[in-house]
């Protein structure tokens, strides 16, 4: 029967105390370059493989982050996808990423699976404007940050931060981008226009177009 390594046996292979492998291992004081190596060298040559269930029960934290995303092949999606996971991992954090194709359905199944997982925080990128997927996210009482669509309290008075992009600037410059170039029948191609980023892009379009004294037909809003 293969005998069971504790962090004792680690400590003493790596010539420090229990206290600064258990730092090593949960990631919860700073612990310098060498000593970490040495702490990692010595759980790899042992053999040691720490339990993070049980882990998670004494701390509380699964150190686990939920990422719900409309569409990780959108590469768009896709390379913020990738920068938090890679964010993530430098804290010692893991992801689990939730794909919902802008479905209400999916998205609520996907919040609830996250809070029975019980993620030490969500993530929720480019929702759809549904306010049960806001309502059920407040439920989980985990942080929660919506990036790119505003919600209806921009005061974070309902517990969720919001991290977004100045859409309509985006979209103002671009369009007067395009009219110093010297055009002068400029078209967009938007998204959806019940969506925050893409309705104020087109907003910011407009206004620069206006600005310019340019007419716009509707058949270049595409």
């Amino acid at each position: 029967m293969k005998q069971k390594i504790t962090i004792r046996d680690i400590a003493s292979h790596a010539d420090v105390s229990t206290a600064t492998v258990s730092h090593v291992l949960n990631n919860t004081r700073y612990v310098s370059e060498e000593v970490r190596a040495r702490v990692l060298q010595a759980c790899q040559a042992l053999g040691y493989t720490p339990n993070s269930l049980a882990r998670s029960l004494r701390s509380g934290k699964t150190r686990t982050i939920g990422l719900v995303l409309p569409d990780s092949s959108n590469p768009f999606f896709a390379e913020i996808g990738r920068k938090i996971e890679e964010l993530a991992f430098q804290q010692g954090y893991s992801v689990i990423i939730c794909n919902t194709e802008g479905n209400l359905k999916k998205e609520l199944f996907y919040v609830e699976t996250l809070g029975q997982k019980q993620v030490d925080g969500v993530i929720f990128v480019s929702a759809g404007g549904y306010p049960e997927s806001l309502e059920a996210l407040q439920a989980l009482n985990v942080p929660v940050v919506i990036a790119d669509r505003e919600t209806l309290d921009k005061t974070g008075a309902n517990g969720l931060t919001v991290v977004l992009t100045d859409n309509y600037t985006g979209g103002q410059l671009a369009a007067q981008h395009a009219i110093e170039l010297g055009h002068r029948r400029v078209a967009i191609i938007s998204g959806p226009s019940n969506l925050t980023p893409s309705a104020l892009r087109e907003t910011g379009y407009r206004d620069a177009m206006q600005r310019a004294g340019l007419d716009i037909d509707p058949q270049w809003v595409v």
